[in-house]
C-alpha cells in the first residue's frame, strides 16, 4: 500500500479553468477564495487547491495544498482528471520529500493521453 502525499500536483494541457472548476465542484464542495489573470484558489472542503494556467508550455499545474483526498499519489489524482476532463495530464512518477529537489527529475514522469500512461523525461 502507499503512503499518502501530503500534497498533491498534476499538470493538465490546455487547462480550461471552468471545467476544471466543474469537475472539482462534482467532488467536493468549493469555495472560489481568487480567480484572476490565470490564477485560480478554491477551497475544496477544507484544502487550497491552485490552478495555475501558465506553469509550464501549455500546461497548467494543479496543486492540491493538503490532500485531504482518497488520492494517494499525484498519479491517482492525474487518472482521475484524465477522465474527467479528457484531456492529457502529466505528473512525476512518485512523490518527492521537501528539501529533495530533484526528485521528480530523477523518478520520471507520466504522461497520460487517450487513456493510455506512458513514462518519458520532461523538462
Amino acid at each position: 500500500m502507499t503512503d499518502q502525499l501530503p500534497d498533491l500536483e498534476i499538470y493538465i494541457m490546455k487547462a480550461n479553468p471552468e471545467a476544471v472548476h466543474s469537475w472539482l465542484a462534482s467532488l467536493f464542495k468549493v469555495e472560489i477564495i481568487k480567480s484572476a489573470a490565470g490564477h485560480h484558489h478554491y477551497r475544496c472542503n477544507d484544502m487550497d487547491v491552485f490552478l495555475n494556467e501558465g506553469a509550464e508550455k501549455n500546461f497548467a499545474s494543479l496543486w492540491f495544498k493538503q490532500n485531504d483526498t482518497t488520492w494517494h499519489t499525484d498519479l491517482e489524482l492525474a487518472r482521475a482528471a484524465h477522465s474527467a476532463l479528457e484531456t492529457e495530464i502529466r505528473c512525476s512518477a512518485e512523490g518527492w520529500k521537501e528539501g529533495d529537489e530533484n526528485a521528480a527529475s530523477d523518478n520520471g514522469w507520466i504522461k497520460l493521453n487517450k487513456g493510455q500512461e506512458k513514462s518519458f523525461e520532461w523538462h
